[in-house]
């Protein structure tokens, strides 16, 4: 996965002074492709932002093999936070999970995870050959992808004609790459007129010992509007095409290793070996963290790290010990309780807050919904202030244990 926005590198990495000519003409060439397969990608949704994409890498399946083993998620012990009582997980065929407490708007956020924690403890153990995922991901539109394309296309092919009049005239040729720059970034950062979402389904049977995987990715795509004055203005606009691929994609072989981006030891493989305990759980997490680039602030370091494990087949042990680990980061975390998702269903919002692409400080609300019933994942959401529509909603719709790479586990 790219982490970076290909249109900022095109703009800060195309530096023609630090550039033989064949040099540049071949990085600008390069960076124009993965402009033209991802336009305008905003930085902060970094981690989500191959939608259509993964989503969060999830779904991307690659090559060998034949799943042999049944994957065995091992029994563990987690105390109880208010008597320190040992609580056993049970196992398969146990007694239904019982519900988090109810809580008020009062309640503070550690206390309700503390309470999820104490639900995820006694969540039963289940197992099975493939790791199963459905997610609806429904991401705001930036450009109409072929327009941008063929504006992308006019900008190069005008620098083009321009260096081959200007090659032997330095000053003007470095202001005329400059001028490329700056129409660029324009380019970048207009706006629509109208707002407008895509969204597509994704479907995941991972195998967990690198075995054959299988994805179907791109399905039910549609366009939606967030008012019938927004559709109108698309209308106005000629009604430009706003999804550039719509055919489901079907995918099968080895997963991908890597569960969450930027910890690379993280893989779907060692997950299940993650600690069961709250101090070490956090001390491997915050080890993570210090081997990292650290640009990411700590909170929002554990919110996105948090998400990409309640995504996974995590064990009860480690889930229990994660809810436990964010008790412990509540002042940089504010909470939720009576939040819809996109599918209706209510749960508990665990919410933290980032710098936008201009470094203006708590203009993304990154939001993690999870069901105060079982302590599950439900959706992820990234949302810019003063703007109705989330940049990214990403639902999780089924996810579970199954046996084929056609079963889907039983809601």
């Amino acid at each position: 996965m790219n982490d970076s926005d290909p249109i900022n590198e095109l703009i800060t990495e195309l530096r023609p002074d630090t550039l033989t000519e064949d040099a540049y003409r071949r990085r600008r060439s390069a960076d124009l492709a993965r402009a033209f397969q991802t336009p305008r990608t905003p930085h902060h949704l970094r981690r989500f932002s191959m939608a259509k994409r993964r989503p969060l890498t999830l779904f991307a399946v690659a090559a060998a093999g034949l799943a042999a083993a049944v994957i065995v998620v091992p029994q563990f012990v987690s105390a109880d936070q208010t008597t320190g009582a040992p609580i056993a997980a049970r196992p398969s065929g146990g007694q239904a999970t019982p519900a988090l407490p109810q809580t008020g708007a009062a309640a503070n956020t550690r206390t309700i995870l503390l309470a999820a924690a104490k639900v995820a403890a006694e969540e039963p153990i289940t197992s099975g050959k493939f790791w199963y995922s459905r997610v609806r991901t429904v991401q705001m539109v930036h450009v109409a992808p072929l327009e941008y394309k063929a504006k992308l296309m006019e900008l190069d092919a005008e620098l083009k004609a321009k260096e081959a009049r200007l090659k032997d005239k330095p000053a003007e040729l470095e202001a005329a790459r400059k001028e490329f720059h700056d129409k660029v970034g324009a380019l970048k950062t207009a706006e629509l007129p109208y707002t407008a979402t895509r969204g597509d389904t994704a479907e995941s049977w991972r195998s967990l010992k690198n075995a054959t995987g299988r994805s179907v990715r791109n399905q039910d795509v549609k366009i939606e509007f967030a008012t019938p004055e927004d559709r109108a203005k698309w209308q106005q606009a000629g009604s430009p095409r706003l999804s550039e691929d719509d055919r489901p994609k079907t995918k099968e072989g080895a997963p991908e290793g890597i569960v969450s981006i930027g910890n690379d030891s993280l893989t779907w493989s060692s997950i299940a070996q993650l600690p069961t305990g709250k101090a070490a759980l956090k001390a491997k997490l915050h080890s993570m963290y210090e081997q990292g680039d650290k640009q990411t602030p700590l909170a929002l370091y554990m919110w996105q790290t948090g998400a990409d494990l309640l995504s996974a087949p995590i064990t009860p042990g480690t889930r229990a010990a994660l809810y436990e680990v964010l008790a412990d980061s509540t002042s940089k975390l504010t909470s939720q309780t009576g939040v819809a998702d996109g599918e209706g269903r209510t749960g508990v919002a665990l919410e933290t807050t980032g710098p936008d692409d201009s470094g203006a400080a708590g203009r993304i609300t990154y939001r993690l919904i999870f069901d105060d019933k079982t302590a599950k994942l439900l959706e992820l959401d990234v949302i810019e202030a003063g703007k109705a529509t989330p940049l990214l909603r990403q639902t999780y719709e089924a996810m579970g244990y199954v046996d084929d790479l056609t079963a889907r586990p039983t809601q």
